[in-house]
């Protein structure tokens, strides 16, 4: 993947910088990025990512796209998970971001989400930080 350009100094970096957020904000390459983030900050010969590095990713990916839950998906995994996060769950929590609201309210618990996502609604609906209505 190559997303950068060439970047072979900080000047150049810092030049890059608002073209990489500008790239962010686009759908397919946010994806693109996204997705190849789980690569490239996996350890080498791991299927996995630990935690508290796609966490950090997480945070710094999400912060563009500003998906209001990373904060209370980041807690929760601290606080209920504590393992490293597979591919699939990586790929699943951005269609999750994607399509599900905010509230939950489009959220579908008989869907097909990785039970770490299923566990994380029923986490913000015991902590009161959603509330479901109907």
């Amino acid at each position: 993947m190559h997303f950068c350009g060439r970047v072979d100094s900080i000047e150049k970096f810092r030049e890059r910088i608002p073209f990489m957020r500008a790239e962010l904000k686009e759908e397919q390459k946010f994806r693109e990025i996204y997705n190849f983030a789980f690569g490239w900050a996996r350890e080498k010969g791991q299927k996995s990512l630990a935690l508290d590095t796609a966490i950090g990713m997480w945070q710094l990916l999400f912060a563009e796209k500003q998906w209001p839950l990373v904060d209370h998906w980041c807690q929760f995994l601290q606080a209920k998970h504590n393992k490293a996060i597979s591919r699939d769950t990586w790929s699943q929590l951005l269609e999750f971001a994607k399509t599900v609201d905010p509230m939950l309210s489009n959220y579908d618990a008989e869907g097909a989400w990785p039970y770490l996502i299923d566990e994380f609604v029923e986490y913000l609906m015991e902590n009161g930080i959603i509330q479901r209505s109907g």
